[in-house]
C-alpha cells in the first residue's frame, strides 16, 4: 500500500539553493521569506539594491545580486554569479497600466523584455545546469491575465500569456530530464507593484466585484503556493500554471 501521508519534512528545503528574481519586494520578497523559513539557502536578485539590503536584514541571504532583467548581459552575469541552483523562482516583472494607444514604445519594450524575454533567458541559462546536475525546479510567475486579458494591461497580459505557454513548452522538453517547469498565476495581489492602482478607492471597490472571494490576494499566499509547488508533494505536476486569484477567472 502506498503512503499518501504528508509531513512537515516534505517542505524542508534544507540544502537547496534557491534563486529568486525580483526578490526585493512584493511576491518575490514573500517567497524569499517563505523558503528561508523552510531552510533554503536564498540567492536574491533584483535591480532594487536597497530592497535587497532590507530583505537581508530580516532573513539570511547567501548573496544579493543587482541586475537588469531587461538586459541579456546583465542576466548572464547574474546567473553566473548565482552558481548552482536547485530551485529557480523566475519572478521578476513590471507593470504598466493605461490605454494601449497611449503606451510608449519604450514601455512596450520594457514590459515584454522584463516579463517574457527576461524569464526565458534566465531559464535558458539555469535549466541546462540543473539537467547536468540531475534535476531541479523552475517556477515562473505568470498571472491570471494570461487566461483572459485585461483592458489597460494589454501588453502585460500578452507577456504573461507567453510565459504560460513557454512554461508548458519547456516543461515538455525537460520533464524527462529531471527538471520540473511550472508556474503560478497570481490574481490581484496587494503588493508595491499594484499599490498605486489600488490607492484609488473607486478602483479598489470596483475590482472586488470581480473576485468571488471578496478580497485581494496577499503576497504571502502566493509564496506559500510556491513552496508547495516546488516541494516533492508536487513532483508529478509539470507545465501547469496554477492560478490563485480568489475565483476571478471563474466569472
Amino acid at each position: 500500500m502506498s503512503d499518501a501521508g504528508i509531513t512537515a519534512g516534505d517542505f524542508d528545503f534544507t540544502g537547496k539553493r534557491v534563486l529568486i528574481t525580483g526578490a526585493a519586494g512584493g511576491i518575490g520578497e514573500a517567497m524569499a521569506e517563505a523558503f528561508a523559513a523552510q531552510g533554503a539557502t536564498i540567492v536574491a536578485a533584483d535591480r532594487n539594491v536597497d530592497g535587497m539590503a532590507a530583505l537581508g536584514d530580516r532573513i539570511a541571504v547567501a548573496d544579493q545580486i543587482a541586475y537588469d532583467q531587461a538586459d541579456a548581459s546583465s542576466i548572464s552575469e547574474m546567473v553566473e554569479r548565482a552558481g548552482d541552483i536547485d530551485i529557480l523562482l523566475n519572478n521578476a516583472g513590471i507593470l504598466w497600466v493605461g490605454q494601449f494607444e497611449d503606451m510608449p514604445d519604450d514601455e512596450i519594450e520594457a514590459v515584454m523584455l522584463t516579463n517574457l524575454v527576461g524569464p526565458i533567458r534566465v531559464a535558458r541559462l539555469v535549466g541546462p545546469n540543473m539537467i547536468a546536475r540531475g534535476g531541479g525546479v523552475i517556477l515562473n510567475t505568470s498571472s491570471q491575465l494570461a487566461f483572459h486579458g485585461s483592458a489597460g494591461r494589454a501588453v502585460y497580459a500578452t507577456a504573461k500569456a507567453g510565459l504560460t505557454q513557454f512554461t508548458k513548452s519547456i516543461a515538455s522538453e525537460w520533464a524527462g530530464r529531471g527538471v520540473r517547469v511550472l508556474a503560478i498565476g497570481p490574481g490581484r495581489t496587494l503588493t508595491p507593484l499594484t499599490a498605486h492602482i489600488l490607492a484609488d478607492e473607486n478602483v479598489r471597490i470596483e475590482g472586488l466585484k470581480h473576485i468571488p472571494a471578496g478580497r485581494y490576494g496577499e503576497a504571502r499566499e502566493m509564496a506559500r503556493l510556491a513552496v508547495v509547488l516546488a516541494s516533492g508533494v508536487a513532483d508529478y505536476i509539470h507545465g501547469e500554471t496554477v492560478v490563485a486569484d480568489g475565483g476571478y477567472v471563474l466569472l
